[in-house]
């Protein structure tokens, strides 16, 4: 994780097979407000060759988060779509958006306002 010159942070998830729990989710949130100071940010989450999956809570707690303005998730599996398509659904304190291109994410991301 990372803050990308470009106005957002960068979260690239591992390349593992592996479940994260509540624990993880707020160590990356953590990890985000020290990046922005304590304030409300853009996200990139880059999930391409992970299967890292959100368990309940960590889902849960992910996509109650007010810290967010916007988040673009770039997905490769099909796995990963459907998780991002729920994860949308149930975000209702940002806009979320899922893209199969790194060049669109960053592009919408960048150009992305709330006003």
């Amino acid at each position: 994780m990372f803050w990308d010159e470009r106005g957002f942070v960068r979260l690239n998830l591992l390349e593992t097979q592996k479940a994260y729990g509540l624990e993880e989710a707020k160590k990356q949130f953590d990890i985000a407000s020290q990046i922005t100071s304590d304030q409300k940010y853009k996200v990139l989450v880059d999930t391409r060759g992970s299967n890292a999956l959100p368990d309940k809570d960590a889902q849960d707690f992910t996509s109650n988060s007010s810290s967010k303005i916007a988040e673009a998730i770039i997905v490769e599996s099909l796995s990963m779509r459907i998780l991002a398509k729920f994860y949308m659904k149930k975000n209702k304190n940002n806009v979320v958006k899922i893209f199969s291109k790194e060049k669109a994410a960053i592009e919408w991301l960048v150009n992305f306002s709330n006003d």
